[in-house]
């Protein structure tokens, strides 16, 4: 859970915690992705070669990325909508743009690039009668091996929680129509799928298991010139339910960890702690760096990177230390939240795993933890409606309090 800073340093006990070395490695080539807990270690490793797309689990989420680490790309096919599945021609593909997998937002895939804002989600639009995705748009998918598929996402039944797609050779020979039930796969960020061998790949540790990802994928990189582009990097990805922040330059014993807010988005760590040198031809790591974690549990880590093999071995090295523990008296018995679009421009559909049998208080904080609206939810009601169109573009926390329980959730304003 992600703890607010208003009075953190009250809500914190202070500790005395001998800082950690430890390592992830991701293999030569850097061909696997680990699954990293600050307080427990390494949770999972697994070969990034077995899945192809990947469906975010949350029930009201239209996000699907492509794996970017596997040098795979995805166009949108640009001479006809859905009508145009049996006609389909890549012979101008060399110049059609392909789309990315944001570096900043999880549930921002490559296949929801063109979205215009709710309803429209990219690969299709929301029908806020029957809560369905409708896909109205044609993929071009380049595979790992450089073949083509093509690719259509034709609807996702948001309240079953199932994608329906299909997929076949350009030519349109192999085609598979799928159903993708997600439910069983909710404790998860993602669910995978294998376009190669037609299959589900559940390769993900539970959400609640792990803080940071070691991977592969694609950012925005800038030139000599300052030109921005994607760009495949190695880096830590954050859980989205966890925080991270970055101090630099700061000296070795520095643990203000306070100072700064919490970002929740995908890469406040990221990639930027090394850099490669051409006259070595060897990885540096940046001096004087240091970023604090907190896990859901609300206990905050140092991390400073000492060590990166490069491709032979995909050996990170780093230091931990446990510096702020929750107190005992802030943990509470949670009731689960979600909230629909997300990200949201006006409102947002705010919705709860129990009704509450009392009044329940919903608060919206800022990154900086500033209380900037609250709202009373009625007992017995499942589902509030949030208006936002008095925020500013940001990330705010969603926190709802009711019969000793508390629940937060991370709601993305985009108006």
């Amino acid at each position: 859970m992600l703890a607010l800073f208003i009075g953190a340093m009250l809500l914190n006990s202070p500790i005395r915690s001998q800082a950690i070395n430890d390592t992830a490695v991701m293999g030569s080539g850097y061909a696997n992705d680990v699954y990293y807990s600050m307080e427990n270690g390494v949770v999972k490793t697994e070969p990034r070669v077995n899945w192809d797309i990947a469906f975010y689990t949350n029930r009201w989420s239209a996000g699907v990325m492509i794996n970017e680490g596997m040098g795979m790309r995805v166009f949108t096919y640009p001479l006809a909508d859905t009508s145009g599945w049996n006609t389909v021609d890549i012979s101008g593909i060399d110049s059609w743009p392909s789309m990315s997998n944001s570096d900043t937002i999880w549930e921002d895939g490559a296949f929801n690039r063109n979205a215009l804002g709710h309803p429209d989600y990219g690969w299709g639009v929301y029908n806020t009668i029957n809560h369905d995705v409708i896909g109205d748009s044609l993929y071009i998918v380049q595979m790992a091996d450089a073949s083509y598929k093509k690719l259509w996402i034709q609807r996702k039944n948001s309240t079953a929680n199932t994608y329906y797609f299909k997929y076949a050779n350009i030519d349109g020979s192999n085609e598979v129509s799928e159903v993708l039930d997600v439910s069983p796969y909710e404790s998860k960020l993602f669910v995978y799928y294998s376009l190669t061998i037609a299959a589900v790949a559940d390769r993900e540790p539970a959400l609640t298991s792990w803080d940071i990802l070691f991977s592969k994928y694609m950012a925005i990189v800038f030139d000599g010139e300052g030109n921005p582009s994607y760009y495949p990097v190695v880096g830590a990805l954050l859980n989205p339910t966890s925080g991270a922040n970055r101090f630099s330059p700061v000296g070795p014993d520095y643990e203000d960890w306070y100072a700064a807010p919490m970002e929740s988005t995908k890469t406040p760590i990221g990639h930027n702690w090394k850099t490669f040198d051409m006259n070595t031809f060897s990885w540096l790591i940046e001096e004087n760096l240091a970023y604090f974690v907190q896990t859901q549990e609300g206990n905050v880590y140092k991390l400073v990177f000492d060590y990166f093999s490069g491709s032979g071995s995909g050996k990170i090295g780093f230091v931990k230390k446990l510096v702020s523990m929750v107190s005992v008296n802030e943990q509470a018995d949670a009731v689960s939240i979600t909230a629909f679009p997300n990200p949201a421009s006006n409102q947002a559909s705010v919705h709860f795993d129990e009704a509450f049998t009392a009044n329940a208080l919903l608060k919206v904080y800022d990154q900086s933890g500033r209380l900037v609206c609250q709202y009373q939810v009625g007992a017995g009601n499942n589902a509030f409606l949030l208006p936002l169109d008095k925020l500013t573009n940001g990330l705010y926390i969603i926190r709802v309090e009711a019969e000793g329980k508390v629940a937060q959730h991370k709601l993305v304003v985009q108006n």
